[in-house]
């Protein structure tokens, strides 16, 4: 995201921007990470030019999504935990849907999911809830019977409106102390979410 920025910025005579600038920006969608970025380099622009923009940015992005793109520790033996479980996994995300899914196959994680819904797939992204209401039909499933793992206050808000148990990671995009997010619990390590998840379980 920060490459794909910076080259928008650079392209149009812009300084660009450090990656703990962006990561400020990060969470809301990529109209938004735009505005914000041209905004942080003093540009007004109008809704016409701005959408320009956004078309540009995302030809970029596509072309560098996982350049320097990894998971964190633990997250592919979660995945694969689950999986030998026989719990259905899905991805509810503000990124576009199929660069969310060329990411997820350049991870080689894509076959963990049987649904992607994107900052495009429906018409509102979070923290309205419709996309994770749409992630929850496609897995057959509901609010009560899932959980959603996120990074930051837009997934609190957005698993709150369907009263779905949520927890957030503390290495994410949140732009607020993590702690203050109201999650139902914070996890720094993917590895131990099954073993949490037990004992949640054990503790209702």
């Amino acid at each position: 995201l920060t490459d794909a920025l910076n080259a928008l910025l650079h392209e149009h005579g812009e300084a660009t921007l450090g990656d703990n600038q962006v990561r400020t920006m990060i969470g809301t969608g990529v109209d938004n990470l735009v505005g914000r970025g041209v905004a942080a380099v003093g540009e007004h622009l109008q809704s016409a030019q701005l959408q320009k923009l956004i078309t540009r940015f995302l030809q970029l992005y596509t072309a560098a999504a996982t350049n320097r793109t990894c998971m964190y520790p633990g997250v592919q033996e979660t995945l694969q935990f689950f999986a030998d479980a026989g719990v259905q996994q899905g991805i509810c995300t503000n990124k576009p849907e199929a660069i969310s899914k060329q990411i997820l196959a350049d991870l080689s994680i894509a076959d963990y999911f049987s649904v992607v819904v994107g900052g495009d797939t429906v018409a509102e992204k979070k923290p309205s809830p419709i996309p994770l209401r749409t992630c929850l039909t496609a897995l057959k499933t509901k609010p009560g019977n899932s959980m959603l793992i996120g990074d930051s206050a837009v997934d609190v808000e957005t698993a709150r409106a369907l009263d779905m148990p949520v927890g957030i990671v503390t290495h994410g995009y949140s732009r607020s102390p993590v702690a203050s997010l109201g999650a139902d619990f914070l996890i720094d390590d993917l590895s131990l979410l099954p073993t949490l998840i037990g004992e949640l379980r054990a503790a209702s």
